[in-house]
């Protein structure tokens, strides 16, 4: 029963709600399908695209996933193959895909949870984003698509979280005692707006509605997005211990978490007291996040890599033994490596405010002859083999170390912000 009305729901109201000409004048990036990100995460940055790479968009929905990695994929021999039980989602998505004119989609039109019978073959990175947890047996189907991951490939997940979404699940509640299954669509969305239209300021919803009317609000994904929030027939939360459990049962482990979140999850970004930081020392990194799961308290989801060996993610010292590592920016911080060049002062600390999307970010980093000589490098084509050698010269320090020091420490800042990753360079797409 769950199960039709799951499907009843994206059939009348497909999600997030998409109009296929807006393709001609934007292109919606999604969270853990960047490339350079998955590359850094999953491949230790050493991944080409170019041999034949198959993704798996297992609940694609309205194609953002599909389309995003089909644009990216555009000019390799990767495919791409989108799964949905949704036909009306399915139809919007392939609008969206030849306005496009993207060739490398693979559409089929099924439940997740009939991957075993569907012979699709294996792949080298599995998507499968709000999904599992509204499956009536979230472990079978992540088992379903840990049976066609390839032994070296990587899964995106993102479930929803237990802290951040308290307020959510308490409405969920008082809308299943008094909007029964058995009522029509549209009637279940009028009672419920009719009813958050009188909360009291003391509703926890209400106290962060602010945080969810990109998703029930007009401007946002209107009666789509509340439906989907608030009025889903099968929605279940994952804390910490709960991932951990949830992918050991079906043979993988975590990799990384990612996403705008993903600063939540480490404690020096919580605890700026380096005693109370110390208290922390002897916790495993599960017990880490757990704690910094429940401290930050508005994690609403948890968006992550996991792998069948956790030891994906690319090193610095990894340049070692990949002379074509590099340090790469994302798209939004593209040039910014040569005007932070130019800005560093060997003695004065260097502060700079980006704005990426929405949300503003300090720059802090204090400036010595070595930082400034690097940041001219961190040019996504610049080997840190290279980069060390040419660096030691123009400053004399005489030391690999001491620069190497100073990649870390810069790296680090970047890194943590989101803003560069570690990849093989363009020569070596060649090779």
């Amino acid at each position: 029963m769950t199960t039709s009305l799951v499907k009843q729901q994206y059939e009348e109201l497909p999600y997030p709600p998409r109009n296929p000409a807006d393709e001609k004048q934007r292109l919606l990036r999604t969270v853990g399908d960047d490339l350079m990100e998955m590359n850094h995460y999953c491949f230790k940055g050493r991944q080409n695209f170019q041999d034949h790479f198959r993704c798996l968009v297992a609940g694609g929905g309205t194609g953002d996933a599909a389309i995003f990695l089909a644009e990216q994929l555009r000019d390799s021999n990767a495919e791409i193959v989108y799964l949905d039980m949704s036909e009306a989602s399915r139809q919007i998505a392939q609008q969206r895909a030849q306005i496009r004119e993207l060739n490398n989609i693979q559409w089929i039109t099924a439940s997740l949870l009939d991957i075993p019978k569907l012979e699709l073959g294996a792949f080298d990175y599995i998507n499968c984003s709000g999904v599992l947890h509204h499956l009536p047996e979230p472990k079978e189907g992540l088992q379903n698509l840990a049976s066609v991951l390839r032994d070296d490939g990587a899964l995106f997940l993102m479930l929803y979280a237990r802290y951040g979404r308290r307020g959510v699940y308490d409405m969920q509640e008082i809308f299943r005692a008094l909007l029964p299954d058995t009522l029509p669509v549209q009637d279940k969305i009028d009672g419920a707006r009719a009813l958050l239209n009188q909360l009291p300021p003391t509703n926890y919803f209400q106290r962060n509605r602010d945080q969810w009317e990109s998703e029930i609000g007009v401007g946002g994904y209107g009666d789509a997005g509340l439906y989907d929030l608030l009025l889903h027939s099968q929605d279940r939360a994952y804390d910490i211990d709960a991932i951990y459990d949830f992918l050991q049962a079906a043979g993988l482990q975590l990799v990384d978490f990612t996403g705008p979140q993903k600063r939540g999850y480490h404690l020096k970004n919580l605890l700026s007291n380096p005693s109370t930081l110390r208290l922390c020392e002897n916790l495993s990194l599960r017990q880490k996040f757990s704690v910094a799961e429940k401290l930050s308290g508005n994690i609403i989801k948890h968006s992550f890599y996991a792998a069948r060996n956790a030891d994906r993610s690319a090193r610095l010292e990894d340049y070692v033994d990949n002379p074509a590592l590099c340090i790469v920016l994302t798209a939004e911080m593209k040039g910014m490596h040569e005007k932070i060049h130019q800005a560093i002062v060997p003695g004065e600390k260097l502060s700079i405010t980006f704005t990426l999307g929405n949300k503003q970010e300090v720059f802090h980093l204090p400036g010595n002859a070595i930082n400034k000589r690097l940041f001219r490098y961190f040019d996504g084509n610049t080997p840190i083999e290279k980069m060390i050698s040419k660096v030691k010269i123009m400053t004399g320090s005489g030391s690999s170390q001491t620069v190497k020091a100073e990649i870390e420490k810069a790296f680090e800042l970047l890194h943590g912000m989101g803003w560069a990753y570690l990849c093989n360079g363009p020569a070596s797409k060649n090779q």
